[in-house]
């Protein structure tokens, strides 16, 4: 039994390794993605009971997790608001990390993001602002936008923060949902932030894109009949091709600089590339051979690359 057991797990070894060789990636990557692939699938809002659960704990106040209050010092900067905070490790504070956190627009911000965030803020010397905007299906596009845009205007009128001083940080939803901000502050000729940093963003909530399909079943963590459930509550009474909703079709003219990071076997990837093409400027897509939504945030070495392109990009400005 034991020659066995060691022979099949020699084998799937070897297999890893094959397959890490054969699609230029990391085993390390390979072996999380096999890990992946039930990780939110189990609380799919399509059902009635999981719908209702999110609909109760998403109309009402957010609480900080003890964990993260304690052990990654989150605070709240406007309780009644629901913006968070964390102070910067260096005084006096200087640059201030604006995070948007994504979800799909239906879930509260996962452990995984407040670690990193916070790994990210000490490493560069930042404070970071953190708003828990609204979220589906209690609330909708219009909610979240205007929560974010006031929060950000805040931060710019009460707490003294030079907009130059401010990087927008925003992954998956919070992604999406950070370039609609943009659009919308430079519609209203109010200060934009000096850069826009992007992991897996979700720019397109229709999810048109005929090069999406040809990916869904190579992405680990998303499941496009969920996403499209998910955006067309998050959209509420606006189309799906408001910009409000999907930036992607909003003018993406004088927006500050944008730097997006994705991974090929990503669903949202196509329209990262489509977005880029469309910029024509002041967007960069920084592109990870393989690697699906968020890798950033895993344990991997192309996390760890990537995690030191977002310093270098902080860091230099």
């Amino acid at each position: 039994m034991k020659k066995v057991l060691l022979t099949t797990l020699a084998a799937s070894a070897a297999y890893l390794k094959y397959q890490s060789v054969r699609q230029k990636r990391s085993v390390q990557s390979l072996m999380v993605e096999q890990g992946l692939k039930s990780f939110l699938h189990g609380r799919d809002p399509r059902k009635t009971l999981n719908f209702a659960r999110f609909n109760h704990v998403n109309s009402g106040t957010y609480s900080i997790p003890n964990k993260v209050q304690k052990y990654l010092d989150f605070k709240w900067l406007d309780i009644e608001m629901q913006v968070l905070k964390r102070d910067s490790i260096v005084t006096p504070e200087k640059k201030v990390i604006f995070y948007l956190h994504g979800g799909s627009y239906w879930y509260q911000p996962f452990d995984l993001q407040y670690r990193f965030i916070a790994r990210l803020a000490d490493r560069v010397g930042a404070s970071v602002v953190m708003p828990i905007y609204p979220k589906a299906p209690a609330y909708d596009a219009n909610d979240a936008l205007s929560m974010v845009m006031k929060s950000y205007q805040e931060l710019l009128a009460t707490n003294g923060v030079e907009a130059e001083n401010i990087i927008l940080f925003g992954d998956s939803a919070g992604g999406g949902l950070a370039v609609s901000l943009v659009e919308q502050l430079r519609n209203a000729q109010i200060d934009l932030p000096k850069q826009v940093i992007l992991l897996s963003p979700w720019l397109d909530v229709s999810l048109e894109n005929s090069e999406i399909a040809k990916i869904a079943k190579k992405d680990p963590l998303l499941n496009l009949e969920e996403l499209r459930f998910e955006g067309e509550y998050y959209a509420g009474c606006e189309s799906l091709k408001n910009p409000i909703v999907s930036p992607i079709y909003g003018d993406l003219a004088d927006l500050p600089p944008i730097t997006i990071f994705g991974g090929t076997n990503d669903i949202l990837y196509p329209d990262m590339k489509l977005f880029t093409e469309k910029a024509k400027q002041n967007v960069r897509l920084i592109t990870y051979e393989g690697m699906f939504h968020v890798f950033p945030f895993f344990p991997l070495p192309e996390s760890k690359r990537a995690y030191e392109q977002i310093v270098d990009i902080i860091v230099s400005l």
